[in-house]
């Protein structure tokens, strides 16, 4: 029964937990969105990413069981799991949740104070150590900036002090984020970052293009 894999999940082993979640159809309650939500993070990578998939058509089905704050600090992890799919699954996944205004509110402010911090840590890097750190660093700060590209309204004076900075980084990936970021700020305050308009990348140019 569905109660059964629900069980399967909070209590078996690696291999019964993801087997349970592959052939749970539905979240029916919020007891069974716990469930899901323990299994975010801080486990096996193959039951996560199970987990993350399911998640995709579960919070589109029923978004009031995920509108929990302890719910989007996990989804704050889930976001920079070290499995790219992870990422963009849950990312897939939060977008339902952003027509609640305390939801978008608390989830802005969080990612941007995180992804300042990754820039912060990725600005101060010594030359020597830099290569492996760095695109740790960097993988993290580029699903930050991609999760707020879901968001259709950010506060303006929140986002520009971020993209101020990204949009100096080295790595091309970083600076192409921040060019499709731009829509989102008012004119006069996106034309302050005109440096992008002069990068020699083709990615950021593209970007660029695509948000005029």
């Amino acid at each position: 029964s569905h109660e059964e894999l629900y069980t399967g999940l909070r209590d078996g082993n690696i291999a019964q937990k993801q087997l349970s979640c592959v052939r749970i159809e539905s979240c029916g309650n919020a007891e069974q969105a716990e469930i899901l939500m323990d299994n975010l993070t801080g486990i096996d990578g193959k039951v996560r990413e199970t987990v993350s998939f399911k998640l995709k058509t579960f919070v589109a089905a029923r978004p009031e069981l995920f509108l929990r704050q302890d719910f989007y600090d996990i989804f704050l992890d889930a976001i920079i799991d070290i499995n790219g799919n992870i990422c963009r699954n849950i990312i897939c996944a939060l977008e339902p949740l952003t027509s609640d205004s305390t939801f978008c509110e608390y989830f802005i402010e969080n990612v941007i104070q995180r992804a300042l911090a990754v820039t912060s840590t990725i600005e101060n890097f010594e030359y020597k150590d830099r290569k492996y750190v760095t695109n740790k660093e960097v993988f993290k700060l580029y699903w930050y900036l991609e999760t707020l590209g879901i968001f259709s309204e950010i506060p303006a004076e929140e986002l520009f002090p971020l993209l101020e900075r990204t949009a100096k980084i080295e790595e091309y990936t970083i600076r192409e984020k921040t060019a499709r970021l731009l829509s989102k700020l008012p004119p006069e305050m996106a034309e302050k970052l005109d440096g992008l308009n002069f990068d020699n990348n083709f990615y950021v140019n593209l970007a660029l293009k695509t948000n005029a």
